[in-house]
């Protein structure tokens, strides 16, 4: 069977080793006679084809076993769909409320309360600034402050028999509240020895250590709340009027392999010059705080366009030119010849998750090649496999 498939290529071989050998044919010398030679070479080799393809043609209707098999291809018929297009947003999984612990005085830390991930809550003593400069000034004015009290007692009684100026007494008595005033100065400075959590939640990092200097101001740790967690993206300013507060939107963090979606809770009033973006902060449910720690990189996802009833396909079956000109292949039913090839160019559209939008070049209820369509030419036969190909 297979000699009588094959026998075509056979017969022309034959054939043009005949034109070559026949002894009763010369081949002409000069240049007009060979041309002409050619010529009816030419057209002994047609006819003779057209009588091969039509003995073919007889053969493979009598027994269709023996008709030679195309590419096997899969196909799918083409109908319309929705399609949408999303624009990922670079983000950040932020802690929603955040806190530096820092010493209103300027000293040497004598004690450290706290390590990193530790537990904390607002007024929790963080650490304790040495403040003996304070405590021995404060010893010195408390002698002073004993002598004005006594020396403002004597006056006191003094005028009280009428006895001495009064001047002398209002100046025993300036002297002595000044003291006192002096002293309650002192007490308050003292208090502030001690530095304490402005805010409940988890040691994020500490910066300064037992035995280091503090000056007034500069944070010795930092805090973060993490029983409330945002996602903070910034927005191209063109995506400013598809993102409403409390849409939801898909946020993804890549390093955990997790998404989830989320309400807006905020968005930004500016628009930052630099990069033209402006901020959208998203709240994340509860049931994932377990999951993220703050400044994770996140993607959010916002919906950037939206299309019904267009032909959309997988940009796996779009081939390209070299120029750039995409194309696709259908399958095309040429009746007698059976199904065949066809390269279809193609214009594309918008396209996201491995999907474009076709705007031009195929229809509804084509043929689209969905598999096997990698080295297909133009009008090649094919086979058309009912079952995914691997």
């Amino acid at each position: 069977m297979k000699t009588i498939y094959n026998f075509l290529p056979l017969l022309l071989l034959t054939f043009l080793a005949s034109c070559g050998s026949a002894p009763d044919e010369t081949v002409p010398t000069d240049l007009p006679g060979k041309k002409e030679f050619l010529k009816t070479k030419k057209a002994e080799l047609r006819a003779l084809t057209q009588e091969v393809e039509a003995l073919e043609k007889e053969i493979f209707t009598a027994d269709p076993s023996l008709a030679p098999k195309g590419a096997l291809v899969a196909y799918e018929t083409v109908t319309t769909s929705s399609f949408e297009d999303f624009a990922e947003v670079q983000a950040t999984v932020r802690a929603s409320e955040s806190a530096f612990a820092s010493p209103e005085l300027p000293g040497r830390i004598v004690s450290m309360k706290f390590e990193e991930g530790d537990a904390i809550r607002k007024g929790d003593l963080v650490a304790v600034i040495d403040v003996e400069n304070i405590t021995t000034q404060r010893a010195e004015l408390e002698k002073a402050a004993e002598l004005a009290k006594d020396i403002y007692e004597r006056q006191q009684r003094l005028w009280d028999q009428k006895i001495g100026s009064e001047v002398q007494f209002l100046q025993a008595k300036n002297n002595y509240e000044r003291t006192q005033k002096q002293l309650a100065t002192i007490d308050v400075q003292t208090a502030k020895k001690n530095v304490y959590a402005p805010i409940s939640g988890t040691v994020d990092r500490v910066m300064m250590r037992q035995g280091e200097t503090a000056a007034p101001g500069a944070p010795i740790l930092s805090i973060l709340n993490t029983n409330k967690l945002d996602v903070v993206a910034d927005a191209s300013e063109d995506l400013l009027t598809k993102v409403k507060r409390g849409q939801k939107l898909k946020v993804k963090v890549p390093a955990l392999d997790l998404e989830f979606m989320g309400p807006v809770s905020r968005i930004g009033k500016t628009v930052d010059p630099a990069n033209r973006t402006f901020e959208v902060e998203i709240d994340v449910p509860g049931k994932y705080l377990r999951e993220l720690k703050a400044n994770l990189l996140a993607v959010v996802e916002v919906l950037d366009y939206s299309a019904e009833d267009i032909i959309v396909v997988s940009q796996d079956q779009i081939q390209q030119e070299i120029d750039g000109r995409r194309y696709v292949f259908l399958a095309v039913d040429e009746g007698e010849q059976g199904d065949i090839a066809r390269k279809v160019y193609v214009e594309t559209g918008a396209s996201f998750d491995n999907k474009a939008v076709i705007q031009s070049g195929i229809k509804v209820n084509d043929r689209l090649i969905t598999a096997g369509s990698r080295g297909l030419t133009d009008g090649q036969k094919i086979s058309l496999s009912q079952n995914p190909i691997q």
